[in-house]
Formats: C-alpha cells, structure tokens, sequence
C-alpha cells in the first residue's frame, strides 16, 4: 500500500488539479468547500456548507452569499502557511495558496 507524505513536493498536485477541473465546470462553490474541509477552521467549514446548501437550495448563489464566500476563501488561504508550518511541511510547499488561488 502506498504511503502519502506530505513532505512529497508533489504531494498536493491532485488536490491542485480538481481545484481546476472544478473551475473549468464553474464549480466554484464546490472549490470553496474543498479549501474549507482540507485547510479551513471549523467555522470556515460550517459557513461553506451553508452557503453552499444554500446555493444547492436556491440553484444560485446570491450576492450576499457570493461575497461571504469570497472572504472565507480569502481568509483559509491567508492561514495556509499556517497549516502548513503546523504539519511542518511549509518549506516543502512554499507558495501553495498562490498555486490554490491560481487555479480558482
């Protein structure tokens, strides 16, 4: 069985590469989910399940809606560093939330 190790420079790779499919889908919302559950506070993860039941609710996201999300994600990828420091692998991936950014 393999072993995922975080120290992997190419570690992160598919989670950057279902970052950009779900972009290219227009799954954006789906994104912002997926930064909240892997690098987000327990708030971030709570806020973007409601908004994104919300968005499944009503088939839309409002503007209200739109913009709260665009602070959390703004937020999570401010603390990626942090994560990243907390596991002890920031060096290895140096620059991962402009590469995250990049593919939202």
């Amino acid at each position: 069985m393999t072993t995922l190790n975080m120290n992997d420079p190419k570690y992160f790779d598919p989670f950057l590469k279902t970052l950009e499919d779900n972009t290219a889908k227009n799954y954006h919302t789906e994104n912002a989910v997926l930064l909240a559950t892997n690098f987000g506070t327990n708030q971030h993860k709570t806020d973007m399940k409601f908004i994104s039941d919300l968005h499944k609710k009503d088939g839309y996201l409002t503007h209200q809606n739109s913009l709260a999300k665009y602070y959390i994600v703004k937020d999570i990828l401010k603390n990626v560093k942090n994560y990243l420091k907390f596991y002890g692998v920031n060096k290895v991936h140096r620059g991962l939330a402009k590469k995250i950014y990049s593919k939202l």
